[in-house]
């Protein structure tokens, strides 16, 4: 599997959670809200392309480097001799699917809280600080990611790997629920103010 399509299957499941998460709303894709015709507030910090181009990377690597870690380090050590997956090594899965996931994603919270101007002024090691616990409680849905993926490869008699349309579906559900345990509810509560003003004229809050 190629570092480039490991990159690619997590930008766009991000993306296609997002019509999941948000159905029927507009969403602020910074710049390229241009390309639907929506207005432009901040072409890039503060906006689902902020996301949806940018976690990826981090959670690509750090997926890959515990992937390797388990079958060349930890799973020798412990005298398993299966490769790490949903199937053969269940619990050890489950453990790399929740560790990776919560370090590439703060992994992107410091970053976002670091460099985002939007942050100028404020204690930004606690902006980064407020988002662990929600972040903890998403990634305990990981385990969406082996299960939603086992059920795929039964239904299609093969394992789809990414850069595939069957292969995005465990991803794409895994996004879903980890945004969505880690979020307040309902949902909509989650849109940003400049959200809000693109959906005044369909958006119902739930008190």
């Amino acid at each position: 599997m190629s570092f480039a399509k490991r990159v690619g299957t997590f930008v766009v499941a991000n993306f296609a959670s997002n019509f999941i998460l948000f159905p029927g709303k507009k969403l602020d894709y910074g710049i390229g809200n241009q390309l639907v015709g929506r207005p432009v507030q901040n072409k890039y910090w503060g906006t689902r392309l902020e996301h949806v181009s940018t976690i990826a990377l981090p959670l690509a690597v750090l997926d890959h480097l515990s992937i390797d870690l388990w079958n060349k380090v930890i799973l020798p050590a412990l005298k398993i001799n299966q490769p790490l997956g949903w199937r053969t090594t269940p619990t050890a899965f489950m453990l790399h699917g929740t560790s990776f996931a919560l370090a590439g994603i703060m992994t992107y919270v410091f970053y976002d809280a670091y460099l985002n101007p939007m942050y100028e002024g404020q204690d930004r090691y606690q902006v980064a600080l407020s988002k662990l616990y929600p972040e903890l409680t998403g990634v305990q849905t990981m385990w969406v990611l082996g299960g939603v993926g086992d059920v795929v490869h039964r239904v299609t008699g093969a394992v789809q790997p990414h850069g595939t349309l069957f292969g995005l579906i465990p991803p794409t559900l895994a996004f879903v629920t980890v945004k969505g345990f880690g979020w307040k509810w309902p949902w909509n509560e989650n849109l940003t103010p400049f959200e809000r003003e693109l959906n005044s004229d369909n958006l119902k809050v739930v008190a």
